[in-house]
């Protein structure tokens, strides 16, 4: 059975096992001028600095929490309700709630930064539009601080496709291992560390994993997601043997690690405070962006995109989890689409026959054999194979395993004016494949008020411009 999920929709996640295993973290975020880096190396670790904290409110919903308090004018209420209303970032802000040492230097530098680089989060803003609803709604249905919805600004600056160095990949920049400990599937088809939903609960999960094993420390759990539990373990087995504090800012850890958690707080902090700092951040709409449609056995992603009425870039920009043309035949999948696409595309695909859904083959390259030689003998192109199997080239090996796109799909019959002949077997999603238009559109065009209300001979509009 297929289902949409409206990102809105309540889920219920498992919880996960505990990980002793230190990953090193490679994220995305700004780097530092050579200024900020002394003020960072020049903070004494034993110093007690001022949190700003206790303010208590209370959402809609009745939760409470606590947020940092500064001397500027605020909003008045109703103002700021009605933001709150139409700006998502303003909605997450008035959310957050932890402590936030405002003078502390590593904070200070960091805020400096982001203030000097304004263009930094207006870019970030746009890319985060498309996921940061949904990845909000994860952290509400389970209670956690508000601020986590920052970390993919500095893992990968909201990039779903950002890929370190160091191996991590993602929105979240995780590690293959610690993907695979809390849940995350990878094969030849799919990564789930790209994956946005898949990748948001893992890594929450993780979070959750590192909150516990710190005794409810959140910003100890943040480093750790950085820099690995049991670094950050070591360095507060250390500072006992010495009589130190073994709070976060008194920890001797990586540098990156030491800047990493005052990136995120110095931000929270300034979102929080918009008339304080005035630093102006692209507003977000304060609602759902995408949608999760769920679909069974292999799709190819191109007839997916048609289906949905989106262009095929969109879609795989969407959904940069999927490695090559078509999703894993091993499982089933989650593909996000537009809000407005994902009605058409659910019905599209309930309705789609399993012979027209996917069109791969096995094929083991022969002696002799070319990208050209198997495309001629299996009615296909060689830019088909390639994108089949993401080659970059044409060079193939004896032995090799290919996917081959069949020719399951039947090529667009010839038309009249753009008007298409109904034949036998035909469904409105078949005839939205060839012609790489949505049922929507077909439905519009035709004046069709039922999906199934086709019959061979009627001549059906194919074409925007048909008529």
């Amino acid at each position: 059975m297929r289902r949409l999920c409206i990102l809105s929709s309540a889920l219920l996640l498992a919880g996960c096992q505990a990980m002793s295993t230190d990953s090193a973290r490679h994220p995305y975020g700004h780097q530092e001028t050579a200024g900020e880096q002394a003020n960072s190396q020049l903070y004494p670790k034993s110093a007690t600095y001022s949190s700003l904290r206790i303010q208590s409110k209370t959402t809609n919903s009745g939760r409470a929490y606590s947020t940092v308090s500064h001397s500027s004018t605020k909003r008045q209420p109703r103002q700021q309700a009605e933001a709150q209303q139409q700006n998502l970032w303003l909605e997450l802000a008035d959310s957050m709630q932890l402590d936030i040492p405002l003078d502390h230097p590593r904070v200070v530098a960091q805020r400096k930064w982001y203030l000097k680089h304004p263009a930094y989060m207006r870019s970030v803003s746009e890319r985060a539009r498309p996921f940061l609803y949904l990845i909000k709604e994860e952290i509400e249905k389970r209670n956690m601080p508000m601020e986590l919805v920052l970390l993919p600004v500095v893992e990968s600056t909201f990039d779903p496709r950002a890929y370190s160095h160091g191996h991590a990949a993602g929105l979240w920049q995780m590690l293959q291992g610690t993907g695979k400990q809390f849940g995350l599937h990878y094969d030849s088809w799919y990564d789930g560390r790209y994956d946005v939903m898949a990748s948001t609960r893992a890594a929450l999960d993780y979070l959750e994993y590192l909150n516990g094993f710190f005794d409810g420390d959140w910003v100890l759990a943040l480093a750790a997601y950085n820099s690995g539990e049991g670094r950050v373990q070591r360095a507060m087995k250390a500072n006992r043997r010495q009589g130190k504090p073994t709070d976060y800012w008194s920890l001797s850890l990586p540098k990156e690690t030491q800047n990493y958690v005052p990136k995120l707080l110095a931000l929270a902090d300034i979102l929080m405070h918009p008339d304080h700092y005035g630093m102006d951040v692209p507003p977000v709409p304060n609602r759902p962006q995408l949608a999760v449609v769920e679909v069974e056995g292999q799709v190819d992603l191109n007839m997916a995109a048609d289906l949905a009425g989106m262009n095929r870039k969109q879609l795989k920009h969407l959904n940069p989890a999927f490695k090559r043309a078509a999703t894993s035949p091993a499982r089933n999948a989650e593909i996000l689409v537009p809000v407005a696409h994902a009605q058409g595309f659910e019905i599209a695909m309930a309705d789609l026959p399993e012979q027209e859904r996917k069109a791969y083959q096995r094929y083991q390259v022969q002696g002799g054999d070319s990208l050209g030689r198997i495309a001629r003998r299996n009615g296909t192109s060689i830019e088909a194979i390639r994108q089949a199997n993401n080659l970059r080239g044409t060079t193939i090996r004896v032995g090799q395993t290919l996917m081959l796109p069949t020719a399951g799909r039947a090529s667009a019959p010839s038309l009249s004016d753009g008007v298409y002949q109904v034949q036998a077997g035909d469904s409105l999603s078949t005839i939205a494949s060839r012609f790489s238009v949505s049922i929507t559109d077909l439905l519009r065009w035709n004046q069709l008020t039922d999906k199934n209300s086709l019959r061979a001979g009627q001549s059906l509009i194919v074409t925007a411009n048909a008529g």
